[in-house]
């Protein structure tokens, strides 16, 4: 029953990211990004995650989503109509790369270490916020500057031209 639940997450989260990606409208888009939001939290709490699920849930449903929706609305969209069409010279060199990625995180599920089980900790909320905060500090830190920047970069983008 377990697969089946999982399975079923699984097939939810590659449908709504594939919608998320080849859908043309940008609110379109961030509904299907919500939906595997969603559904990645799902799969955290099959898999007994609860705190990725709560993590998932909170920063990304309600904090990213909110600041995607936010740059929609402040984005003149008519600059962004001008660049409508299929990038073809990106397909060509992102494909390949993409397939060099998936073959190579094939291997690594497979054979390396991420194949062997890992015990399941008691408590699980203390020990990956001690492993955020003094393993993974930097990373932690790095990726709050990204959204900072991203953030003031939207709103620049946002401001009406003087």
């Amino acid at each position: 029953m377990e697969w089946i639940v999982f399975g079923a997450l699984a097939l939810w989260l590659l449908v709504s990211v594939l919608g998320a990606i080849l859908v043309k409208s940008p609110v379109h888009s961030i509904l299907f990004f919500l939906s595997s939001v969603l559904a990645m939290a799902g799969l955290f709490l099959s898999l007994g995650a609860e705190l990725l699920a709560g993590l998932q849930l909170i920063i990304y449903a309600v904090a990213i989503v909110v600041f995607y929706v936010l740059v929609i609305t402040t984005i003149p969209w008519e600059k962004v109509k001008r660049f409508e069409g299929v990038y073809k010279r990106e397909l060509a060199f992102g494909l390949p790369v993409l397939i060099v990625v998936f073959l190579l995180m094939g291997y690594m599920v497979l054979k390396g270490d991420l194949a062997e089980p890992v015990g399941v900790v008691e408590d699980n909320v203390r020990e990956v916020g001690k492993t955020l905060f003094t393993s993974y500090l930097f990373p932690f830190e790095v990726a709050s500057v990204i959204l900072l920047v991203a953030m003031i970069g939207a709103i620049l983008l946002g401001r009406k031209e003087e």
